[in-house]
């Protein structure tokens, strides 16, 4: 699909996420200088041409009462495809790849990556059984400790934003649980948006748009919009550029977060099996484009700190699973299978 340049534009404002009011696509229409349908037409063709992950409601895990944590192992060649098959199946890991360095890459590094993520009262015995499955492979887990920018939008500059990672909003009752259901996974993208949720939620479409309101300036929700299928829409190349920086990371993090190309940037504990702790994530049109990318940023790194830090880049050459997380799932096993 071949975007003009207004529809790379619309392509950018409807991944930041659309207005919470009455009529969004109206009010984004107007800012964008065109017409409602000519935005909802827009998304839908981007779903035919497979461009489109999902479009809906993009939430902060940890202020859902859920943790979230990006997990590694190191496991042999081999091996790689049934121990991807013994977790892919649990709810909580929404992403899994196999991601390798250069060759030129001096000690091994692990090489399965997934991320976990459960409502906290479960969390430790859900790690513990993708312990336990992925045995005698050891999994580092490694949380975010600082979130320098948490912002996925291809095709145009990408803002920084740096986030707290302690939670301090209140737990969410029966009603803000319908609400969550009826934003989350792919919606239906018609004028009166938030009117055909709120219906579903079993709420006034006032009472939804005021909880959004409330929920998106304490950060419990990020935004509503286009999720894009990147590899689809050519970023075939997923860097993860990761940094051993001694002491305190914040001028590093953000010096990195301000970089257009860098999508996500986080602080991270260092581990036995990878002693990183500064990761910045990269998505590129080629393996070459994403190793230009991770050398710039090695150069705006050494700018900052002054000297030159161990640095390694990992790219994602398999895709074993990508989804969006399901909260407060009612089935049978919600934490099991899907």
């Amino acid at each position: 699909m071949t975007l003009s340049s207004a529809e790379g534009r619309w392509l950018a404002e409807l991944q930041r996420g659309i207005p919470l009011c009455a009529r969004p696509f109206e009010a984004l229409a107007r800012e964008l200088d065109c017409a409602e349908a000519d935005l909802i037409d827009f998304v839908g063709r981007c779903r035919e041409a497979g461009l489109v992950r999902r479009f809906g409601a993009v939430f902060d895990t940890r202020r859902l009462g859920y943790r979230s944590v990006l997990c590694a192992a190191a496991v042999p060649q081999d091996a790689l495809d049934d121990a991807a098959a013994k977790i892919t199946p649990f709810l909580g890991v929404t992403h899994c790849y196999l991601r390798e360095a250069s060759e030129a890459a001096e000690a091994p590094f692990p090489n399965l990556w997934f991320t976990l993520s459960y409502p906290a009262d479960v969390f430790d015995a859900m790690a513990d059984e993708i312990r336990t499955r992925l045995a005698p492979f050891a999994v580092s887990f490694l949380p975010a400790t600082r979130r320098y920018k948490v912002d996925v939008v291809f095709g145009a500059g990408t803002r920084a934003r740096e986030e707290r990672t302690e939670d301090d909003t209140a737990p969410l009752g029966a009603r803000d649980r319908a609400a969550v259901a009826a934003l989350q996974g792919d919606t239906e993208v018609r004028p009166d948006y938030f009117a055909a949720l709120a219906e579903r939620a079993g709420m006034k479409e006032w009472d939804l748009l005021s909880t959004l309101e409330l929920w998106q300036r304490r950060g419990r929700l990020k935004r509503i919009g286009l999720l894009l299928a990147h590899r689809t829409a050519g970023y075939v190349a997923n860097g993860m550029c990761c940094w051993r920086v001694e002491g305190d990371t914040t001028g590093a993090g953000r010096a990195l977060a301000a970089r257009d190309e860098v999508t996500h940037c986080y602080e991270r504990p260092l581990s036995e099996g990878f002693p990183y702790n500064l990761f910045a994530m990269v998505h590129a049109t080629s393996p070459e484009a994403a190793h230009a990318q991770h050398a710039d940023l090695h150069r705006v790194i050494v700018a900052e700190l002054g000297h030159e830090p161990d640095t390694v880049m990992l790219l994602s050459t398999k895709e074993y699973k990508k989804t969006s997380m399901t909260f407060f799932t009612s089935c049978a096993k919600p934490f099991w299978g899907v």
